[in-house]
């Protein structure tokens, strides 16, 4: 899968999240992960994900959860991250399934 490929996934993955968790209310994307925070959790992006990635992992948010922003505002307002959805960046793990065929 090449980066412009992976890019549009990521967009994709990220439209379907946000409209199935109330919005996004966290986002950060490392070399190799990439994290959502929505306000609530649903099962609806549960089976979207299943479908699309072979791995990914969820849980509540907490501040434990969040990397810790640099620069002048530090603060992270958990109460409107309700959870979080962490995907491993990877070709092998974001590519297409037989349902995308």
């Amino acid at each position: 899968m090449t980066t412009i490929n992976l890019s549009k996934k990521l967009v994709e993955i990220s439209k379907i999240i946000e409209e199935n968790g109330d919005g996004i209310s966290y986002i950060h994307n490392e070399d190799d992960n990439y994290t959502i925070g929505t306000k609530k959790y649903s099962e609806k992006i549960v089976q979207y994900l299943n479908q699309t990635v072979k791995t990914w992992k969820g849980c509540e948010a907490s501040l434990a959860n969040l990397k810790k922003r640099k620069g002048k505002n530090k603060q992270i307002k958990t109460k409107k991250i309700g959870y979080i959805w962490k995907i491993p960046i990877s070709n092998n793990n974001l590519c297409s399934t037989a349902s995308e065929e």
